[in-house]
C-alpha cells in the first residue's frame, strides 16, 4: 500500500491524482538519484492502478497485488539489463506484446530500469511505441542520471523527480539513523547494501581513528575468502563520511554523522594526511575494475587512517 512507502509524499499524490482522476499519462519518467526508491514506487502504482479491492491503492491481497508483489503478474514487466545496454531486441520483443491487450489487469504497466542504457537503437525504437502509445499500457522509465535520455524520449514522458528520503522518515523504522545519514536516505545506492555490514565497518574505521592497529583490523572487513571489492563501495562510503567529518570539526562545525568523532582530538591532524587520504580512496575507487591487489590498497588505505591519531603525514 501508498502507506508503505518511506517518503515521497510529493509524487505520491500526483500518482494518485492521476488514478482518481482518471488522467492517466502513458509515459511518466521516474527521475531521481540512486537508491531512494523509485522501483518501489512504480510498482506500488501497479497495484494501485489494478487492485481488485481498493483500486487507487493497493489492497496487498488480492489477485493482483499477490501476483504483483511475488513478481509473477503477466502484465507487469520489468525492462532491464545486466550488461552494458538494454537492446533493441529486447524493446522490439515489449512492443509485440503491448500490441495486444493486457491478460488480466486493467493496464499494463512497462518499467524500464535504469532508463539510461536504452542505446541508440533501442531508443529510438522505444520512441516509436511513445508516439504512438498502445491501449491499455503505460510506461514508466525509472532513470538515475535522465540528461542521458533523448530529449524526445523525455519531452514525451510526464516527469516525476524524486529527492532524497528526509531523516524524519525514518523515525519509525528499523533502519540505524548513521546508515540513513551515510546514504542520505538513498538506502538502496549501496551495492550488496547490508546494515550489519556497514555498522561493522564503521566501527572497525573508528576504532582505527582511534589508534586500534590498522593492520590487525583487517582482516575483520576483508573476508579471508571471495572478493575483497565486494566491500569496498560500502568501505568508501563509510570512510569518506568519516573524513567529511573531521573536515567539519577541524573547522568548528558541529553537523556530523560519525558523532563519536567528536570524543577523538582532531586539532593535530594535518591537511595533507587528509589528502593522502582521499587521494587513496579514488585510487582505489578507479581500481577496482582492474587488476590492483585490492588488499595490499586497503591495508595502505588503513595505515593512513590510524596515522589520523599520532598527527602523521
Amino acid at each position: 500500500m501508498w502507506k508503505d512507502i518511506i517518503g515521497h509524499a510529493g509524487p505520491i499524490e500526483i500518482l494518485k491524482s492521476y488514478i482518481e482522476s482518471g488522467k492517466i499519462p502513458h509515459a511518466l519518467l521516474f527521475a531521481g538519484q540512486k537508491g531512494i526508491g523509485k522501483s518501489s514506487v512504480a510498482h506500488e502504482y501497479f497495484k494501485a492502478i489494478n487492485c481488485l479491492n481498493t483500486p487507487g491503492d493497493g489492497c496487498g491481497m488480492c489477485a493482483s497485488c499477490l501476483k504483483a508483489d511475488s513478481r509473477s503478474h503477466p502484465d507487469l514487466v520489468w525492462l532491464t539489463s545486466t550488461i552494458q545496454w538494454i537492446k533493441v531486441e529486447d524493446v522490439r520483443s515489449i512492443q509485440k506484446d503491448t500490441s495486444l491487450r493486457p491478460f488480466e489487469a486493467r493496464f499494463r504497466v512497462v518499467i524500464i530500469e535504469p532508463a539510461e542504457l536504452l542505446n541508440e537503437a533501442s531508443s529510438n525504437a522505444l520512441l516509436k511505441t511513445l508516439e504512438e502509445p498502445p491501449d491499455k499500457t503505460l510506461f514508466v522509465l525509472i532513470s538515475h542520471k535522465p540528461n542521458l535520455l533523448l530529449p524526445t524520449i523525455v519531452s514525451r514522458c510526464q516527469m516525476i523527480r524524486f529527492n532524497p528520503i528526509e531523516v524524519q522518515h525514518f523515525t519509525d523504522t528499523p533502519i540505524d539513523p548513521f546508515v540513513v545519514k551515510l546514504t542520505s536516505g538513498a538506502i538502496g545506492s549501496l551495492v550488496n547494501y547490508n546494515e550489519a555490514q556497514i555498522l561493522e565497518i564503521r566501527a572497525v574505521i573508528v576504532e582505527i581513528c582511534k589508534g586500534a592497529d590498522a593492520l590487525h583490523l583487517v582482516s575483520k572487513i576483508i573476508p579471508a575468502s571471495g572478493e575483497a571489492k565486494e566491500v569496498v563501495p560500502v568501505l568508501l562510503a563509510v570512510i569518506e563520511s568519516v573524513i567529511r567529518d573531521i573536515m567539519v570539526l577541524l573547522h568548528g562545525g558541529n553537523n556530523v554523522i560519525n558523532e563519536d568523532l567528536k570524543d577523538i582530538p582532531l586539532k593535530h591532524v594535518k591537511y595533507d594526511l587528509i589528502e593522502k587520504i582521499l587521494e587513496c580512496t579514488h585510487s582505489i575507487r578507479r581500481g577496482v575494475g582492474e587488476n590492483i591487489n585490492l588488499k595490499v590498497a586497503l591495508s595502505d588505505l588503513f595505515i593512513l587512517l590510524g596515522n589520523l591519531s599520532v598527527g602523521q603525514s
